[in-house]
């Protein structure tokens, strides 16, 4: 059964600590005492001292005390209300704060962040939060006032639960909210509260969201979808509105919020075990037509060319709808994380027009990336995509607290949780430090977990780029590009199995532990792999826009079966493998646009398609119902050119054992089982054929099909 409870509200080492003073009968007035601290993991010799902006890092840095447990601090006092910049120096080195994600750069160097805010302003302190899996919630919030003892406002201090006010919950006379419900229903809900004093001081809302259900949610306990929203499902269209003279394969074709939510209330994501749906940004886009890849003409139907900070696309639909297609997938037990474009905006945002002259963009120093003396990679966090995206310059305070608060925005607004990081790699950390340094914050008071995930597309050896960004402080994981090329060259090019085996043994080696990379057969950046599984891509078939790009329909079986392979093994992998939408029936395409074809459902299927999505429904649920294929250790049992078997297992005796046969021969294989499945002697059973497998260590009989695959999980007889 989970529990979460928190007593009081965390803070950051390097941020302001607030404490209660006055009677209990009283409203309580915050303190501003500013105390850094620092704990090393491992002793110190020597002295441990700071060097702060607040002494314009003066040459002779202040020394912390030694609390006599290893751990240092040192109190400031005052600091003007504003942000400071600072490092620890530990013998001669200077290290940023390991504690604090948040950073300011002052003359061109990067230093821990310490914002020291305006004691006048009130703040609300979480006392408990604590919710059950049954729908129990108790919360505790006080008002603290400011220093200068305003007191709250009459009006304007007010908790509400899922956007109902619960006036019953304040006691004006010593400024608490307290709230205790029992039977809330089963799913996701939010505590809001906000405050402000007698002179329109506004306290920092608290905003808690919070899950009521059965057992604690795992991120990689089930598939994620990618529904691009524009190519997905149109479910309204009197909003569709394409761009004259644009080809359509790069032009709006009318999905939308509305479709996605109706696909999600028909069960099509519960068939194939999906839990958790990215979506395309929500942002609004431009209006019109802009030069593209290979000079043709392109539309933001796509949505990574954002106009406004905090309006959708209206195409899309409004922001009553976005609601409603996360509210829908909410009451399946679907989390929705929304795809965030934090490298660039459109020329037309006003963010630009306004501020394209106030630090806020690499300017003068940018270049269009791939251009001459433009590299991607050497220039990759100061150059632009294009000369109408300008790039955002992440070394900017304002920009930073800009774009976070309106990512904060859109979680509430939108009721997402988490997002898909757009172009990792040309952007300074402190993106993804400042965003997960935000989610932590909620995730330390409620409990609620996000799922941070990147894009950094790289090569099969680009492990060290991806591994960079990935820590706690920063990304869950991100999409696993040096295991995609393994996975595209074994599968549907026919190479031996023995390379997806190396790059996945490569992988255990490499990412830390907790890690929650994206395995992917597919995605909307490089051609279909049905198409290429087909061999479709040949000659000027790979052209997007030419006439001798793939047929709309794939008619070979052959190309059917290759993805039948990829998907058994890719859906069976750690981590949080990805459906692209379309992959699971096998849309054809070429590379971007003709990749981004509208998706066809039901009767507009083959029967083929319809063969190829019962396997992904079929691997989908068997990892939603075994955590072995979730969670477990995986390891190579055998591995040919063509025939690989290979087990997932956890420590209780819990297994999975998945096999591949790309041969045209049945297979009968003696397996050496490890970790907690040698001793076992369950009995097993495939998820396809109903076949029976019993278990029995070092003397394990397997059978294989040819050109079959099995997924033996434990039988439920």
């Amino acid at each position: 059964m989970t529990h979460f409870r928190i007593p009081r509200l965390l803070t950051l080492p390097a941020l302001l600590t607030a404490a209660a003073c006055g009677e209990s009968d009283s409203i309580p007035v915050r303190t501003c005492d500013v105390t850094l601290t620092y704990a090393p993991q491992q002793s110190v010799a020597g002295p441990v001292r700071v060097s702060g902006e607040w002494t314009n890092f003066a040459a002779a840095a202040q020394a912390m005390n030694d609390r006599g447990d290893g751990v240092y601090t040192l109190r400031l006092e005052g600091l003007e209300p504003r942000d400071y910049g600072y490092r620890f120096v530990v013998g001669n080195k200077h290290e940023l704060d390991p504690e604090n994600p948040y950073s300011r750069w002052v003359r061109s160097e990067e230093y821990s962040r310490l914002t020291v805010p305006d004691c006048r302003q009130p703040v609300l302190e979480l006392k408990r939060f604590a919710v059950t899996p049954t729908g129990t919630l108790d919360v505790d919030v006080a008002y603290l006032d400011g220093t200068d003892r305003s007191g709250p406002a009459g009006e304007g201090v007010v908790l509400s639960l899922d956007g109902v006010a619960r006036p019953d919950a304040y006691d004006a006379t010593t400024g608490r909210f307290v709230l205790h419900l029992e039977g809330l229903a089963q799913g996701k809900h939010h505590v809001k509260v906000v405050a402000r004093d007698s002179t329109g001081r506004e306290a920092a809302p608290l905003y808690l969201p919070f899950w009521v259900e059965p057992e604690r949610f795992r991120w990689d306990s089930g598939l994620m979808y990618f529904a691009f929203t524009d190519r997905f499902h149109n479910a309204r269209p009197e909003n569709d509105g394409p761009v004259a003279d644009v080809d359509p394969i790069a032009n709006y074709l009318g999905g939308d919020f509305a479709g996605i939510t109706q696909k999600i209330e028909e069960g099509y994501f519960d068939s194939m075990g999906i839990r958790t749906l990215w979506i395309s940004p929500v942002d609004q886009n431009p209006e019109g037509r802009f030069i593209g890849t290979g000079g043709r003409y392109y539309t933001g139907y796509h949505g990574y060319w954002p106009t406004k900070p905090r309006e959708t696309q209206h195409r899309f639909g409004s922001i009553e709808e976005l609601r409603a297609l996360t509210s829908a997938a909410h009451k399946h037990g679907i989390r929705v994380i929304a795809d965030l474009v934090l490298n660039h905006v459109h020329q037309e945002h006003p963010y630009w027009t306004n501020h394209g002259q106030d630090g806020w963009f690499n300017t003068s120093a940018s270049c269009v990336c791939g251009t001459q003396d433009c590299d991607w990679e050497a220039q990759r966090l100061i150059c632009k995509f294009t000369d109408y995206l300008p790039d955002f310059n992440w070394r900017s305070s304002d920009f930073v607290d800009q774009y976070a608060a309106d990512t904060l925005w859109w979680l509430e607004q939108a009721d997402f949780d988490g997002f898909r990081m757009d172009a990792v790699k040309h952007m300074e950390q402190v993106a993804g430090r400042t965003i997960r340094g935000k989610l932590k914050e909620i995730t330390a008071m409620t409990g609620t977990e996000f799922y941070l995930v990147g894009e950094t597309f790289v090569g099969a050896d680009g492990r060290s780029q991806i591994a960079r960004y990935i820590s706690p402080r920063e990304l869950d994981g991100q999409f696993d590009f040096p295991l995609y090329w393994p996975v595209r060259e074994a599968f549907a090019d026919g190479q031996g199995l023995q390379r997806v085996d190396d790059a996945v043994r490569a992988n255990e080696m490499y990412y830390a532990p907790g890690t929650l990379n994206s395995p992917f057969l597919g995605n909307h950046d490089v051609a279909r792999f049905m198409s290429q599984a087909a061999g479709q891509l040949q000659g000027d078939g790979s052209d997007p826009f030419g006439p001798n790009r793939p047929a709309s329909v794939v008619t070979d079986a052959s190309a059917f079966e290759k993805a039948k392979f990829g998907f058994t093994f890719v859906l069976t992998q750690p981590g949080v493998p990805l459906v692209y939408y379309g992959d699971e029936v096998g849309l054809p395409g070429a590379g971007d646009p003709d990749n981004r074809r509208f998706m066809r459902f039901g009767d507009a299927l083959s029967g083929l398609e319809k063969d190829l999505l019962e396997v992904v429904q079929a691997l989908g649920q068997a990892r939603l119902s075994h955590a072995a294929l979730q969670s477990g250790a995986r390891r190579t049992l055998r591995v040919e050119n063509d025939l690989y078997v290979f087990q997932r297992d956890l420590p209780d005796g819990r297994g999975a054992i998945v096999a591949i046969n790309r041969g045209a021969v049945e297979r009968s294989l003696v397996l050496e089982l490890m970790g907690s499945l040698a001793a076992s002697t369950d009995v097993y059973q495939d998820i396809f054929t109903g076949q029976t497998l019993q278990l029995s260590g070092t003397e394990t009989v397997l059978s294989v099909p040819a050109r079959g695959v099995a997924v033996y999980v434990p039988s439920l007889q």
